[in-house]
């Protein structure tokens, strides 16, 4: 990625991640002085943050990440579909569990693990899709990549689609079943590598 392009993504997806802050700052006072950040798979809250931490500061930790994300040093070989969808995660991460968070601070009962379970499942969708397209050596300095082949790199992807499915399908199942589908896609993520030493 050039750094005209990757400017060009942060100044795309930076507005985007801020902007539900706009949101939290409406309903400022009528948010309690702890908000509860992090939930269970018994959807019970298990981690919180004082109000002006989870209203500014998860944004802005979203940020560094993103920044994170797209300015990551990587080789010549480039990736632009699968860099796309890469980029685009935090932004819709970010959107949809603020509102997520603020909401609930505010009274509203959401399920929080069918909507977690929901976006594991179609962030592994849209990355497994894309897989098969990286190059062999894209990212060679990362020790997986270096010897992943293009054969290795279409199963990783089916792996992921068909993990994504099964997670998806799992919303019907319960949290231990999604998370059981979960462990199993990302044991299999780890496993293609080594068949194909």
């Amino acid at each position: 990625m050039t750094a005209k392009s990757a400017r060009r993504t942060l100044a795309q997806t930076i507005p985007v991640i801020l902007a539900p802050t706009l949101y939290g700052v409406a309903v400022y006072a009528q948010l309690p002085a702890r908000i509860a950040v992090h939930w269970g798979l018994n959807n019970q809250p298990d981690g919180w943050l004082p109000r002006p931490g989870a209203v500014f500061g998860l944004p802005l930790l979203m940020v560094v990440f993103q920044l994170i994300v797209v300015l990551a040093p990587r080789d010549t070989a480039k990736a632009p579909r699968f860099e796309r969808v890469t980029h685009w995660l935090m932004p819709v991460l970010t959107v949809v569990l603020y509102l997520v968070t603020i909401q609930i601070a505010l009274g509203t009962a959401i399920d929080v693990w069918r909507v977690a379970t929901l976006l594991i499942g179609a962030m592994f969708l849209a990355m497994g899709n894309y897989l098969p397209t990286v190059p062999a050596d894209y990212g060679a300095h990362w020790p997986k990549r270096r010897t992943l082949s293009r054969r290795a790199a279409r199963l990783e992807g089916h792996v992921m689609v068909a993990g994504g499915l099964a997670i998806l399908i799992s919303l019907l199942l319960g949290p231990l079943a999604a998370a059981l589908v979960l462990a199993v896609t990302c044991a299999g993520l780890l496993v293609v590598p080594l068949l194909y030493r």
